[in-house]
């Protein structure tokens, strides 16, 4: 007879805190190359940190849930890069939190409940180095979700406290993005409802309702006489509608969405398994595990739709995979999971299943270390000449990516002529006072680095996206002040492969009134976007 070792809780204990802490510090120790829209975390962060407030001082089409915590992290290690690294790290930390709280509520095994954090650590923490709202959103979702089965399942004095609290973060997430938001209340509101018709009260979803409303109207009362119903996108003009039945029916039943319908199969079949065997009676009654199987139907649903209106990065919504990991193994019975030779199974398999983000940058380490050169010869028919060799991204040939001498862009890399053109920038305006400037670059950190104040204003964008934050009388305001040499700097990126991002119009009008004084690459991938520098003639 074999024996068989068994984890102690001590030390499964231990596997969990380390692999939470190890994902979650990560990003403490790596230096990056700049990402696309870091320039839009900075610059709502910043501008909260200068004191200016959202709506009053500038508009945007979300609500301000998203630039909380970066601006809170500014405010204590001041407004560089590496304090948006460090509100991610805080942030990562609370999604692994609720992850725990909500597999801790539907009592899964402690051995399952880890190996779950790890997915959850390798598919979705380890792609989150820096904050962003589709990111954050789903944060704020998951802690509200938390909380409210927490006060679903925990009777006693602090069940309403836990419906409030949940009321609270899912109206942050709603005011962070309005889809994944607005998605979560419908989740929140279902399972409250099933809910209250198994137990026949009413009080949890009258709780969690009167939290929600009560922040809604704290928070947004006070917007309203700053344009809020302009700014904020809930399908009005200037904005567009993102709702198309068509859409989320193509992406539904297209094959990359073939795994999510698999999931949602598997759950199905688990959940009409149970309905024949022990009836829909005795399913009810384990109220626990019904509303863990609803729990997992809504989280694929929501996916299924916020992947058309949330479609950047296409990784956003991977915490999909962890939930119904943890799913699917819980319904084995009969299986001791605290055997070690089990539980080491599981692991390997966990990182042999989700191998291809640090796949990414072991095969590189591997290359270098062993002199391994895939060479290309397209004289001949393999999987890597059968076509042209496409770009894989900003860590495949960044030699001209170097670590900046701003302090504003500590932690990240930028191509050498981008840093040469700040410094140009810098030589010529830094110390100039009452500064008025235009940034319409992703070079938002320049307001630091030069020392301008950002425009503010009830009709100032935040950002300069095309019909998305910046709509036509916005181009005409700007228009406006630059025929009329309001600016004393002005900074238009172009960006060939962007569907106009920064409107020609803009660019148009500075062409005509204004004198184009220097050009520098943007910090983009692939390197085809320019910076241009224009002053007054």
């Amino acid at each position: 007879m074999f024996k068989y070792s068994f984890l102690k809780d001590r030390e499964l204990k231990i596997i969990e805190i380390l692999t939470a802490l190890i994902f979650c510090c990560i990003p403490l120790f790596v230096t990056f190359p700049y990402k696309i829209n870091l320039y839009l975390a900075w610059d709502g962060a910043y501008r909260m940190y200068l004191g200016q407030f959202p709506f009053r001082d500038f508009g945007m089409p979300l609500g301000y849930g998203f630039w909380i915590i970066p601006a809170i992290f500014f405010k204590i290690f001041g407004p560089f890069m590496s304090s948006l690294i460090k509100a991610q790290v805080f942030l990562n930390a609370i999604s692994i939190v609720a992850f725990i709280s909500i597999m801790k509520t539907f009592k899964v095994a402690t051995p399952v409940r880890i190996l779950g954090v790890i997915f959850f650590c390798l598919s979705y923490v380890f792609v989150n180095f820096w904050p962003w709202y589709n990111h954050t959103v789903f944060v704020y979702e998951l802690v509200g979700l938390a909380f409210l089965l927490r006060g679903v399942f925990i009777k006693g004095k602090y069940s309403a406290v836990n419906l409030v609290i949940a009321g609270i973060f899912i109206f942050l997430s709603l005011f962070t993005k309005q889809d994944i938001g607005g998605l979560g209340l419908v989740v929140s509101v279902t399972l409250l409802i099933i809910n209250n018709l198994i137990e026949r009260e009413f009080k949890t979803t009258l709780i969690f309702l009167l939290s929600f409303t009560a922040t809604a109207v704290l928070i947004i009362a006070p917007l309203l006489s700053y344009e809020f119903s302009y700014w904020f996108n809930y399908g009005q003009s200037p904005h567009s509608s993102r709702i198309a039945l068509f859409d989320y029916l193509d992406d539904t039943f297209n094959e990359g969405a073939l795994i999510l319908r698999v999931y949602f199969a598997s759950v199905v079949v688990l959940l009409l398994y149970k309905l024949n065997n022990e009836g829909i009676r005795s399913v009810i009654e384990d109220k626990r595990q019904l509303f863990f199987t609803l729990f997992i139907l809504a989280l694929i649903v929501q996916v299924l739709l916020a992947q058309v209106t949330t479609y950047i990065p296409a990784n956003a919504h991977y915490y999909y995979h962890s939930f119904f990991f943890v799913f699917i193994v819980s319904q084995l019975k009969g299986i001791e999971f605290r055997k070690t030779w089990v539980f080491g199974v599981l692991l390997v398999l966990i990182i042999f299943l989700w191998s291809h983000d640090y796949w990414r940058y072991g095969k590189r380490i591997m290359q270098r270390v062993f002199g391994i050169e895939q060479e290309i010869n397209y004289n001949y028919v393999t999987k890597r000449t059968w076509k042209l060799k496409e770009h894989e991204g900003p860590d495949t040939d960044r030699s001209d990516w170097k670590p900046t001498p701003f302090k504003s862009f500590d932690n990240v890399y930028l191509p050498a002529e981008t840093i040469a053109g700040i410094k140009r920038l810098k030589a010529t305006w830094e110390g100039k006072k009452e500064l008025e400037v235009l940034n319409m670059s992703e070079l938002t950190q320049l307001a630091y680095e030069i020392g301008y104040t950002p425009q503010q204003g009830p009709n100032q964008p935040l950002w300069f996206h095309r019909n998305v934050a910046f709509f036509q009388r916005e181009v005409d305001m700007v228009c406006n002040k630059i025929a009329n040499k309001e600016y004393d700097l002005v900074l238009f990126e172009v960006i060939p492969m962007l569907n106009r991002f920064y409107p020609p119009s803009v660019r148009e009008c500075l062409q005509q009134h204004y004198k184009l004084d220097d050009k520098f690459l943007a910090p983009r991938i692939p390197e085809d976007s320019y910076i241009e520098v224009y002053v007054k003639p």
